[in-house]
């Protein structure tokens, strides 16, 4: 028996006997950044953006990872290949606008010599567009989607395994300062010989095995993104979300996926229970769930996303939300969910007509920073004062704050602040001025937020809808989604950047400075009657 077919019979023995053995094993986010499979919760190559990420493989093994960039709508795919890093590998790329037959499309820039299959590195000077074949979910079946859908989104990466130490694999992904890698092996492992044998390397679908070489994940990923902006001299970093107990031994070898295919997906972990940490400390387990995607969106469960905003005009400041759904299409999108249904905790499914899938959500407080909630004036129109405490037994005039509205993509923005620009080219869509985002819901300073700075918290358990289009919202119109795993409100993730611009610098006090920051979305978890502690 040859190396290769050894290699995988032992494989599969050990898969089997991996099989017997129940899972201690949930999926969990860590704290330290360290994971099996990394969330990028947002990229943009709008508004003269462009997003350039790293992956760092921290161990002392060579790795195979699935990287996926999927769209803003509905997170259909529009770039998949594998990356297979050697051990203690950085790989990097930016996500910008690429030229392709005189028209600017969205794409990948790699300027990295770690190996990719395909070896995108030497593709057109490591030049490779995003694809619309991904986006056939519209109303007309043969029709792709508008590629302008991906000039924003977010993106994963999966481990897919461990590389054996000594393989052919491991030592091909291998390199070093001052050396070319062979990553010509790895395209090769891949692909199917053209001759009457149907012969190829030692993974390709047909007559190879995917398994062989491959071992259990082991984690150990990092990673982290850049929006930039050059001509605004910005730039808002963040660090991708970690995921640890995505698979155990149970798929050993099997999460290796052909590059051009979809899987592995989120949805291919063998892991159905999630674990996190309450307030109090304790930990809370979802029990097992119907997919491993559930464990997933367990992990990422929150009622409550709070965080800071600020629009002060005297240094032009504004502040936008990036709100991302990593889990959404697996519960709006009847290909993925396997329903015609929204399956919960979502409401809505992908409509392809209209290209959304909208969440009511509530903005239910805006506070400044001196706590104050929205209280403008008396009803004779005079403002109101502040009073001393204890206050007298009065009736107070307070607006109702909440303000309901709907998110109605994979991946959002609220921006706050004034009237929006008005776009450079008459006709063109509104974007927000900081992200370029199209799949935006404005907050305005004038009608809704009343401060120029504090903070704010989105309400997603409990939500407001006007069900019977009546065009106002009854007291019998207010709803609480159905828990998933005990947890109550939408699996979530994101940030809030602001950003700045001082224009009184220099000997003349004329000299123009921007500025920026990324600011994480605190939460909150409000456990259902259903909760396993």
């Amino acid at each position: 028996m040859n190396r290769k077919n050894l290699t995988a019979a032992v494989l599969a023995g050990l898969a089997g006997a991996a099989g017997i053995v129940g899972s201690a094993q949930a999926v969990n986010i860590n704290p330290d950044g360290l994971g099996q499979v990394l969330i990028y919760p947002y990229y943009t190559t709008n508004g003269d953006n462009f997003t350039i990420l790293s992956v760092v493989n921290t161990t002392d093994q060579a790795k195979a990872i699935k990287v996926r960039f999927k769209e803003g709508k509905n997170s259909r795919e529009v770039l998949d290949f594998n990356l297979y890093m050697s051990a203690w590998d950085v790989w990097t790329a930016a996500v910008t606008n690429i030229v392709v037959d005189g028209e600017a499309v969205p794409g990948l820039i790699v300027n990295d010599n770690s190996c990719t299959v395909p070896y995108l590195y030497e593709n057109e000077g490591g030049k490779q567009p995003f694809l619309v074949f991904g986006m056939s979910d519209q109303t007309d079946p043969d029709a792709f989607g508008d590629i302008s859908r991906a000039t924003e989104g977010y993106f994963e990466m999966i481990e897919m395994g461990v590389l054996t130490e000594d393989s052919e694999s491991a030592i091909s992904a291998t390199h070093k300062a001052g050396e070319m890698t062979t990553c010509q092996n790895l395209v090769d492992a891949w692909t199917v010989d053209d001759d009457i044998t149907g012969l190829g390397g030692y993974w390709n679908p047909v007559t190879g095995n995917p398994a062989i070489d491959i071992e259990t994940p082991t984690g150990g990923l990092f990673g982290g993104a850049s929006i930039l902006n050059v001509s605004a001299g910005t730039m808002y970093s963040y660090d991708a979300k970690a995921i640890n107990g995505f698979v155990d031994a149970g798929l050993f070898g099997t999460l290796h996926g052909e590059p051009g295919f979809s899987l592995p997906s989120l949805n291919d972990g063998n892991i159905t229970e999630g674990k996190v940490f309450l307030d109090n400390g304790e930990v809370l387990a979802s029990g097992d769930l119907s997919r491993g995607i559930d464990a997933i969106s367990f992990v990422f469960m929150h009622d409550q996303i709070m965080n800071e905003y600020t629009t002060e005009g005297v240094i032009a400041a504004e502040t936008e939300w990036v709100l991302t759904f990593p889990t959404k299409s697996y519960y709006v999108y009847e290909p993925e969910s396997s329903s015609p249904n929204p399956v919960a905790p979502f409401i809505s499914t992908w409509d392809a007509a209209t290209e959304k899938a909208c969440e009511n959500v509530t903005l239910d407080t805006i506070w400044d920073r001196n706590e104050r909630t929205i209280v403008t004036e008396t009803p004779d129109g005079e403002p109101i004062p502040p009073i001393v405490s204890p206050r007298p037994p009065v009736d107070e005039i307070n607006p109702d704050p909440v303000i309901p509205f709907e998110l109605c993509y994979e991946v959002s923005v609220i921006r706050f602040g004034g009237p929006l620009p008005t776009p450079k080219i008459e006709g063109a869509v509104a974007t927000t001025p900081i992200l370029g985002s199209s799949n935006f819901h404005s907050i305005d300073n004038e009608t809704e937020l009343n401060f120029e700075n504090g903070w704010a918290r989105l309400q997603m358990a409990d939500y407001k809808a006007d069900e019977d289009d009546s065009g106002t919202i009854d007291p019998d119109e207010e709803f609480t989604r159905t828990a998933l795993g005990g947890l109550e409100g939408l699996p979530i993730t994101g940030f809030a950047v602001e950003s700045f611009e001082n224009g009184f610098l220099g000997d003349g006090a004329d000299v123009l400075a921007n500025y920026g920051g990324v600011l994480q979305h605190k939460a909150t978890r409000r456990m259902g009657s259903s909760a396993v502690q």
